[in-house]
């Protein structure tokens, strides 16, 4: 990537070389992605291709959760307008700064054994005291994050009006399903968009779940993609969702109610 070059040669102040950096990095993603989608003989396809691209890289970032955890600090101090600066010594100090060896260990027959950092917390240590390796990441998150935003409406479609989301979201529903697994959720979501039933499968699905959370007045929580991409690489091969079994359990019986009473008034 061109920026590469450029964060060898910052400046002390970051907060002004990072939002820089962003700008460029941003425009140059976008510039990239309306020249393919002109050329492209799908439109459709591309804006699904294009979309799952930036979907796959903001996941990838994530899924490990050394560096997600990393991650998702800096986003929440970014997106509350902290100074870059501040961040990047706040990441520093966190995840850069610590011993080797852990301030606590394991009791195993009346003796302490000391505990190590893992591998990969050794990895996240070397990242966050790697200044320009960091900003790197930060700069490639944040960029992919604004274009997942700037999707919607990048290739000149309309946004849906203020009077329209007011229709859709007019009559109270909310999600009573168990707090504790918002993946079923999103495991829901996920399998009617796959299966063509919303947006006939098109479109951005993280988008698409969190507008649907919102409707259903349901907070998914940090890290939710992260949250389901693990359960899938978890799960056995012959794993089906309980959710799906619910509903198919759920709308047997609602059949049979409904019969029972046609059965009733005859």
């Amino acid at each position: 990537m061109y920026f590469r070059r450029s964060v060898s040669t910052m400046k002390k102040d970051l907060n002004l070389v990072f939002e820089e950096l962003l700008t460029r990095y941003i425009k140059a993603i976008e510039k990239n992605y309306l020249w393919r989608y002109k050329r492209a003989k799908d439109k459709e396809f591309i804006k699904d291709e294009l979309q799952k691209g930036v979907d796959f890289i903001i996941e990838m970032n994530t899924l490990d959760d050394a560096k997600g955890k990393l991650i998702n600090t800096f986003w929440e101090w970014y997106k509350r307008g902290e100074n870059f600066n501040d961040i990047m010594k706040q990441l520093r100090q966190s995840y850069g700064e610590v011993d080797d060896i852990k301030p606590y260990g394991i009791i195993e027959n009346g003796k302490t054994i000391t505990q190590y950092l893992s591998e990969e917390e050794k990895a996240l240590k070397k990242l966050a005291l790697d200044e320009r390796k960091l900003m790197k990441l930060l700069i490639d998150y944040a960029a992919h994050k604004e274009i997942q935003k700037r999707l919607r409406t990048m290739f000149g479609e309309q946004e849906v009006s203020p009077a329209e989301k007011e229709k859709i979201i007019s009559h109270p529903i909310k999600w009573t399903g168990k707090k504790d697994n918002k993946n079923e959720f999103v495991q829901l979501v996920y399998g009617l968009h796959k299966a063509g039933l919303i947006n006939e499968g098109k479109g951005e699905i993280t988008k698409i779940t969190e507008a649907l959370a919102g409707i259903f007045k349901m907070e998914l929580g940090k890290g939710w993609q992260a949250n389901h991409s693990t359960s899938i690489h978890k799960a056995r091969a012959n794993y089906q969702p309980l959710i799906f079994h619910k509903i198919r359990e759920a709308y047997g019986q609602y059949m049979e109610e409904q019969r029972e009473g046609k059965r009733k008034k005859e």
